[in-house]
């Protein structure tokens, strides 16, 4: 199996016995850079069908556990998340993964969130002529506040959104009075597992391709 890769494990036991594998790690970042790689494998012609899927630990809920536990309240978080996402060739029916429009976080970025968002959003919109407000729907982390606000980590989808709205305020592209209807018009609320990459704002694209 690779010297212990789990995705050639997962796919021996599911019976697609005709795949190969690889993982690909980058905790909360993970899913994104697997799926542009899938995007990148299909669209060259190397493969026609590649899965990305991912899923939680128990260790990870032993760690979020605590946080609860410290403050003396019930531990929120108690099951497992996962998901998977089917990457083909055009069929002229599904979404299309632009890979013309993807931002890249360079080592040189550095990690305040304001450079964060800037080369993961604007950067790659600007240079498509696009602007913020020009995207229906943002998924960053999706934590769910409900366990995450109790940790004292606050509700993680919303200040994010309210970073990429003010980025956009600060460029020029909407008025800062317009800001939380921003954060209502092109966000969701968050829903998905805390345990690493699984509240990615990968596994919104179920819902995305529903609304779509």
């Amino acid at each position: 199996r690779g010297g212990g890769n789990t995705a050639k494990a997962c796919g021996e036991i599911a019976g697609i016995k005709g795949a190969t594998g690889v993982d690909m790690r980058g905790f909360c970042a993970g899913p994104a850079h697997a799926l542009i790689t899938a995007a990148a494998l299909v669209q060259s012609g190397v493969y026609k069908n590649v899965v990305v899927f991912a899923g939680g630990c128990t260790a990870k809920l032993g760690m979020n556990g605590r946080d609860h536990v410290k403050k003396n309240i019930p531990i929120l978080e108690d099951c497992l998340g996962g998901f998977a996402v089917l990457v083909s060739e055009n069929d002229g029916i599904s979404p299309v993964l632009r890979t013309d429009v993807v931002g890249k976080h360079t080592i040189a970025h550095g990690a305040a969130p304001q450079a964060v968002i800037q080369a993961l959003v604007l950067d790659p919109l600007a240079k498509n002529g696009m602007k913020i407000t020009d995207v229906d729907k943002f998924a960053p982390e999706m934590q769910i506040p409900d366990i995450t606000e109790p940790a004292g980590a606050g509700d993680v989808p919303t200040q994010n959104y309210k970073m990429i709205g003010a980025l956009a305020v600060k460029s020029g592209q909407l008025e800062r009075k317009q800001l939380p209807l921003f954060v209502k018009k092109h966000g969701y609320p968050g829903y998905a597992s805390t345990q690493g990459h699984i509240p990615s704002g990968v596994p919104i694209i179920g819902h995305g391709i529903e609304h779509i």
